[in-house]
């Protein structure tokens, strides 16, 4: 799975995904806040990480 923080999609760390999930077939998960998500945003990517990972 590829992901990144919603908030981050101009940033250098979120690029390679961007550019890998085509080429895969796929897409790009997106979580709550930038970079650093899980620090600035806990509580919602929590929530989207047990979403993803109940999957």
């Amino acid at each position: 799975m590829l992901a990144g923080g919603r908030d981050s999609r101009e940033e250098l760390p979120y690029r390679p995904n961007a550019e890998l999930a085509p080429r895969l077939g796929t897409e790009v998960t997106e979580f709550p806040g930038g970079h650093v998500g899980y620090a600035t945003h806990p509580a919602e990517f929590a929530a989207r990480l047990a979403e993803v990972l109940t999957r």
